[in-house]
């Protein structure tokens, strides 16, 4: 079994029932999205009035769409055929309603409603499906703010640049932290407490 938290600075972090952690970047979507912001801003958008995108416009979506795409389908191909060497059962947390009930403010917002994580979890099933390998989908709330050592529970132990630290001792990435508790809800198999290191895995 692996355990998945999707994120935006780190698409996937992974957590593989033989101890084994990946980090997947996120970071090549991200600069890709503000160059084709940038180059959006200088074309007239549609508007209430006028709701008809102009042929520069629909050109930009395409492209924008089209390279945002090809990273994903990279990147879950890479994860799905590394899951593929003995993984029967992926386990994803539930991201389902995060942007409906929640205002984190104008910049955040938009970077949420930009993250395409209902696209990444439809990649991984698909590509996992094809595989013969099985996605399970369970809540995700509050595993990364859990100790995976002493199962403290404290929001404030997510430091910054999604640091994990707890007063107990333990210290880990964030996204990770997730990823086991995500993990555990499935396996049943406890934590060690140990944090592994990561493989770090960047899309250039």
């Amino acid at each position: 079994t692996v355990g998945v938290d999707m994120g935006e600075d780190w698409l996937i972090a992974a957590d593989f029932s033989d101890g084994d952690q990946y980090l997947y970047s996120g970071r090549m979507i991200k600069s890709t999205r503000r160059y084709w912001q940038k180059v959006r801003a200088a074309v007239k958008p549609p508007t209430q009035d006028n709701p008809h995108m102009s042929k520069r416009y629909r050109e930009i979506s395409r492209n924008e769409s089209r390279q945002v795409d090809h990273v994903l389908h990279t990147i879950t191909r890479t994860f799905v055929n590394l899951a593929r060497e003995g993984v029967d059962t992926i386990v994803l947390g539930d991201l389902n309603g995060i942007r409906d009930h929640i205002n984190y403010g104008k910049r955040m917002n938009q970077r949420l409603h930009a993250w395409p994580y209902a696209k990444l979890r439809s990649m991984i099933e698909y590509k996992a499906a094809f595989l013969g390998i099985k996605v399970k989908t369970v809540s995700e709330k509050y595993t990364s703010q859990t100790c995976p050592q002493c199962s403290v529970r404290k929001k404030s132990n997510r430091k910054h640049r999604g640091w994990y630290s707890c007063q107990c001792g333990f210290e880990g990435h964030a996204d990770l932290v997730g990823a086991t508790h995500i993990h555990r809800q499935v396996s049943g198999v406890p934590s060690s407490g140990c944090p592994a290191h990561p493989v770090v895995l960047v899309f250039n």
